[in-house]
């Protein structure tokens, strides 16, 4: 799809792009920072772009050479082609995952918005020492997801701040820094496991912060047996809960845990030392199983359903291929999920062997086995 951008029309696509998806790789949000960027005079010269979802900014201002600082490996990924496909280069010293910090004042920040409150909040305290009352600091979102709990975290943890006028039901959201504000980063969240010793520990954004989610509890109450198993991947890990569970069935298998967010992963990190779980263990920032190559005997997955704030099925789809080639020939894929997913007839198209172990109003714990 072609983009035409203040500064120049550029070839753009979503990861796992379909020809007959009507994804787009850039939004109204994305279009109206990129304008209010090129109107600033004097340009900015030291550019930090925040949550840049599938590298729109990131390619339209490659120019610039501006940083990116995001959670999410497939945001990476999406920068990274987005940039191949405009014949442009990754610099990799100007990307940052959400577990480092940009050194350094910035001209201009460049934030789009993330869907949870407690991430924005996460951000923007641990943004503050690279800005000063000469930074531009412009958020961006969509109106329908732009609630004004998020505009009074910029006012808590900025500054001044107000908004602009929707356009094509986007809105930019601007703040000024104030240096004598002094407001706390938020720390991880740690909570217990009902029925177990394990604490877990989660950072802003992961995925079930306060507490264990149901989908994961009801897994846990009727988890497969892990004894046998050598190799035990936790997909889609989240906090670690899955994998630490398996760890004090069986403290001898070799662990993998993946998830597309680094601060999953840091949860997920912290939670291991924190309950002292002897299994060796691997942390990997990854796209569902894409690229990993050892076989597991046992693969556990409570897959995500949304990407951002758009319903998603085939991010499951996608895990759920990826289980059917690390496999093997005797392991098995558990999974959880709200029934309505109707993951059971998913999973047959992929596995000769799917059987309901468990079922509730609300989920259904499901194992596969013997890959088409």
């Amino acid at each position: 799809m072609e983009y035409d951008s203040p500064f120049g029309r550029f070839t753009l696509l979503p990861l796992h792009h379909h020809p007959k998806s009507p994804l787009q790789a850039w939004s109204a949000a994305d279009d109206l920072l990129l304008k209010e960027l090129a109107s600033l005079e004097p340009a900015p010269q030291r550019i930090l772009i925040v949550n840049d979802a599938h590298g729109a900014l990131g390619t339209c201002l490659h120019h610039r050479r501006p940083y990116s600082w995001n959670d999410s490996y497939c945001s990476k990924l999406s920068l990274q082609q987005n940039l191949h496909r405009n014949q442009l280069l990754f610099s990799p010293e100007h990307w940052l995952d959400a577990t480092e910090l940009p050194k350094d004042l910035f001209d201009a920040v460049l934030i789009k918005i993330p869907k949870t409150l407690a991430l924005l909040e996460y951000q923007l305290t641990r943004l503050r020492p690279m800005l000063s009352a000469q930074t531009r600091i412009i958020g961006a979102g969509m109106v329908k997801h732009l609630s004004k709990s998020m505009v009074q975290v910029f006012e808590q943890c900025i500054g001044p701040t107000h908004t602009s006028l929707a356009t094509r039901k986007a809105r930019l959201v601007f703040s000024q820094f104030d240096a004598t504000l002094n407001p706390l980063t938020p720390q991880p969240t740690r909570y217990s496991v009902p029925g177990t010793e394990l604490e877990l520990v989660n950072y802003p954004g992961v995925f079930s912060q306060q507490k264990l989610d149901l989908g994961t509890r009801f897994l846990l109450e009727h988890f497969p047996d892990a004894s046998a198993a050598e190799h035990i991947i936790d997909l889609g890990c989240g906090n670690g809960a899955l994998a630490c569970f398996a760890a004090r069935h069986n403290p001898g298998a070799h662990l993998s845990l993946l998830d597309d967010s680094w601060l999953a992963l840091q949860s997920a990190r912290e939670t291991i030392e924190l309950n002292k779980i002897p299994n060796p263990c691997e942390l990997i920032a990854s796209d569902g199983l894409d690229g990993f190559e050892d076989k597991a005997d046992l693969i556990l997955c409570n897959p995500p359903f949304h990407e951002g704030t758009r319903l998603d099925s085939n991010i499951a789809l996608r895990m759920f291929k990826g289980a059917k080639r690390c496999l093997n020939d005797e392991g098995k894929l558990v999974v959880v999920g709200n029934r309505h997913l109707d993951y059971h007839q998913t999973l047959r198209a992929h596995f000769k062997a799917v059987e309901l172990c468990a079922s509730n109003p609300k989920f259904v714990v499901i194992s596969a086995s013997r890959p088409r």
